[in-house]
């Protein structure tokens, strides 16, 4: 399979400003759903949702610790920016709607 490479416009052009700035809005808008889609289609998506609640419930009872709550309020953050947490947000927006 041949796959045809996106040229990169020079440094400091306005082309790519152009480039940086819609290529950040593409990751930005549809980092949920592919996400969301790799999960589903890699058969994970129950496993992943499973093990995120588990983590999050455990990050979320210690919130109120004096000690560590400050860690484990950047620990939830952490997990809800990674792939699965991306895929839990795009299904929960979907399901609102």
């Amino acid at each position: 399979m041949r796959t045809e490479t996106i040229k990169v416009p020079d440094q400091g052009t306005y082309q790519s400003q152009l480039f940086a700035y819609w290529s950040d809005e593409f990751r930005e808008t549809n980092a949920d759903h592919s996400a969301y889609i790799a999960l589903n289609f890699a058969g994970v998506l129950d496993a992943c949702r499973s093990k995120l609640h588990t983590l999050i419930q455990h990050h979320s009872q210690h919130l109120a610790d004096k000690s560590g709550g400050d860690r484990h309020s950047r620990a939830i953050a952490r997990l809800q920016n990674t792939m699965t947490g991306a895929a839990m947000s795009y299904e929960s927006c979907f399901r609102r709607h």
